[in-house]
């Protein structure tokens, strides 16, 4: 179908899709860019995108997502980090020739990992391949259409590798058949469209002859495999023709920072009002580690022609200065040198604020532990993370 649909393509303007046989194999072949933009708009809704964050797309195929990102006009300059990983070696190629040179954060990997339907000649076994990035890489990982074609020992390992993956406070963005009871797996959910009516232990096939083609779980033992490898599911889950299960990667304890001064109590559903000047004490691990702080500046900060600056100290070192022209939620990025495992005291500074008013006495610097109000998931971002730099400290 390739030749004739490289025909079709170029008379109607199409002719930066991918090869039809590339389309198909991730489904909906003629509907690649509307399914892309589908998936970028759910993002928007969500509140899963903001200035500077790292998405991982675990199962990117061909692209469909990823063309979504590179190309939208919103994101345009938002500096997205983005790394596609596919079993399908074709695909992979495929968007390295045409999504990277559109925009050079796009990157894309092969991953030889073994996969009856999509990758049958893999050299490596999902269930133990470890995807090459180090823990925490990512804020957003995306796998969609990925765990249903998992069975339950490949599922375990990618789920584990995802926890290990996200940052404190990431989010994980996949999709699932879920049942809530073998009768209901054998019967078929009407919004799946599909009978799973060969039951395992804790998941259900569609086929016996290609268990992989469609898999089906038990919801309480998704929770149950979730919850032992530190994540939480964002309520609700999202039911429908694939069950939508977001999941946040909980921080543990050392990941936990004290506030210190110009904070204002918790408001809103997790969100914290700062002042112009407000500090905390972080425990980074010694040597070389990177500091990242994820926050919002409201709109009300910004006057015609006037930036925001940020100016942050680690005990009394300069970490640097940033300059914003616009109202968004943003990641401040900086190298920490740390000499011990003690806390060490960071303090932040606005160049403005909007002060008080006589309704309100408090003094509105920023947005700290964001919650999106767009949508069923509300997002708590964890203001403060230490990850390892990339020269291996």
């Amino acid at each position: 179908m390739d030749l004739p649909d490289a025909l079709f393509r170029r008379a109607v303007g199409r002719g930066h899709w991918p090869p039809y046989s590339l389309r198909a194999f991730v489904g909906g072949a003629q509907a690649f860019e509307e399914a892309g933009s589908w998936f970028v708009d759910e993002l928007w809704r969500l509140g899963l995108l903001a200035r500077a964050i790292r998405i991982g797309d675990i199962g990117c195929g061909c692209g469909r997502v990823a063309y979504g990102l590179a190309t939208d006009p919103r994101l345009r300059d938002w500096n997205l980090e983005y790394t596609g990983m596919d079993v399908d070696s074709a695909s992979i190629a495929w968007c390295q020739t045409h999504i990277t040179p559109k925009n050079e954060r796009f990157r894309f990997y092969h991953a030889d990992y073994g996969n009856p339907s999509y990758n049958p000649g893999g050299t490596v076994a999902a269930c133990v391949s470890a995807f090459p990035h180090p823990s925490g890489s990512f804020d957003l990982v995306l796998l969609t259409s990925v765990f249903t074609h998992l069975l339950e020992a490949d599922f375990r390992h990618y789920l584990a590798e995802v926890s290990r993956l996200l940052a404190p406070g990431g989010i994980a963005y996949t999709t699932f058949f879920l049942y809530a009871s073998s009768a209901e797996a054998a019967a078929g959910a009407s919004r799946h469209g599909i009978q799973f009516p060969f039951l395992r232990q804790h998941h259900a096939v569609n086929r016996l002859d290609y268990p992989s083609n469609a898999v089906a779980y038990e919801e309480s033992f998704v929770r149950r495999v979730a919850e032992d490898l530190g994540l939480r599911i964002i309520e609700p889950v999202r039911y429908g023709v694939q069950d939508l299960v977001a999941f946040t990667k909980v921080p543990a304890e050392k990941d936990q920072v004290a506030l210190a001064s110009g904070w204002h109590g918790l408001e809103k559903d997790g969100t914290r009002w700062t002042e112009r000047k407000f500090a905390v004490f972080a425990t980074p691990p010694p040597g070389h580690s990177k500091l990242r702080f994820r926050f919002y500046l409201p709109e009300i900060l910004f006057e015609p022609g006037h930036s925001v600056r940020l100016s942050v100290d680690a005990e009394g070192t300069q970490l640097g200065a940033h300059e914003y022209d616009a109202p968004g939620e943003y990641v401040y990025s900086a190298d920490v040198l740390a000499s011990t495992s003690d806390p060490i005291l960071i303090r932040f500074e606005l160049s403005i604020a909007y002060g008080p008013s006589t309704i309100d006495e408090r003094e509105l610097g920023l947005l700290a532990g964001f919650a999106s109000e767009a949508g069923p998931l509300p997002r708590r971002l964890q203001p403060f993370q230490f990850q390892p730099t990339q020269r291996g400290h």
